[in-house]
């Protein structure tokens, strides 16, 4: 039977706009003590625990202003595309809600069991002290596309270690010894963890990095491409040899250098990561990392509905990859 407010009124010997105030988190109607007090007895009745409220799940777009989290971009109109599958699986509408990583306001009024009954928070842009403002949330939550060591709440993120690792060992075993790595401009947390499967498969195969051909672009395929076009000429006019075969960070970036090394004639291998539509549409066609975009949403939407039954527990859960070869490496 569903916990009503008047329930937790008479339970909590408070009035029912107080009970009301606590469940929607409205700051300054009560105090932070008697907010606590009414949760408590809130959730002693069961009221978060168990039972569809809203039968609504909000996805957080997460705004930090890094510009990679856009909802036309395939990546994440396929990833959202399985969290609606998910969503009408387990009988939820799925709302899209986007808030910036400076309206502290606006990312408290998501702690409101009233509007959904849980948060799927789209974390590819958060850093590790944006998790913080998260953390001691009353409704249920789980941050997808990043995942913090250090954070005990639930993540589901792609292994983009491993995935790289193998990209880049791919390289390796056709021979490359010397691979340059074309990073982004704009850095995120699932960058850093390709950047170190990166490293790692250059050491387990006794190879050094020259930090000299770490290249840094804008995550965009047209600004890519005139970055990456500047380091050709820089690197010409300075009779410096380029790097045997490239690692990019992901498929717009390695979808840039393409392009700038067709257009400047030198055909070096390189390969992404996402395998977005377009990589297999370019020319040469793209070898990159292959994420199941769909599998990705619709595991982030199981695990918050495992939630709603079991919110002690927390998961850090990684859907792992796999490596396309194309005629970018052949």
């Amino acid at each position: 039977m569903k916990v009503t407010i008047a329930q937790i009124a008479k339970a909590a010997g408070v009035s029912l706009g107080s009970v009301s105030n606590a469940l929607n988190n409205r700051k300054g109607t009560i105090s932070e003590q008697k907010r606590e007090h009414i949760i408590r007895i809130a959730e002693q009745l069961g009221y978060f625990k168990k039972g569809k409220r809203t039968g609504i799940i909000s996805l957080v777009l997460y705004d930090a202003g890094e510009t990679i989290v856009q909802t036309d971009q395939p990546f994440f109109s396929a990833l959202i595309r399985g969290m609606e599958e998910g969503c009408h699986q387990y009988d939820y509408q799925l709302r899209i809600r986007k808030v910036r990583s400076d309206d502290q306001k606006a990312i408290e009024a998501l702690d409101n069991i009233s509007e959904s009954d849980g948060l799927l928070v789209m974390g590819t842009e958060m850093h590790f002290k944006d998790v913080e403002k998260f953390r001691h949330f009353k409704i249920p939550f789980v941050i997808v596309d990043n995942a913090y060591i250090m954070e005990n709440c639930d993540f589901v993120a792609i292994n983009n270690k491993d995935g790289m690792y193998e990209v880049t060992k791919l390289l390796i075993d056709k021979g490359y010894t010397k691979i340059g790595l074309i990073n982004s401009l704009r850095m995120i947390n699932n960058f850093k963890e390709r950047k170190l499967g990166f490293l790692q498969a250059l050491a387990d195969h006794d190879l050094s990095f020259n930090g000299d051909d770490e290249i840094f672009v804008e995550p965009h395929i047209e600004e890519g491409t005139k970055d990456f076009s500047r380091f050709l000429h820089q690197q010409k006019e300075l009779g410096i040899l380029l790097p045997e075969a490239f690692v990019a960070m992901n498929d717009y970036i390695a979808l840039a250098s393409l392009r700038a090394m067709k257009e400047e004639g030198i055909p070096i291998p390189v390969v992404g990561f996402d395998d977005i539509e377009m990589a297999r549409y370019s020319e040469p066609s793209l070898t990159t990392v292959r994420v199941n975009k769909e599998d990705l949403g619709k595991i982030a939407v199981g695990r918050l509905i495992a939630k709603f039954e079991r919110p002690e527990e927390s998961m850090k859960i990684l859907v792992n990859t796999s490596v396309i070869e194309r005629n970018s490496t052949k």
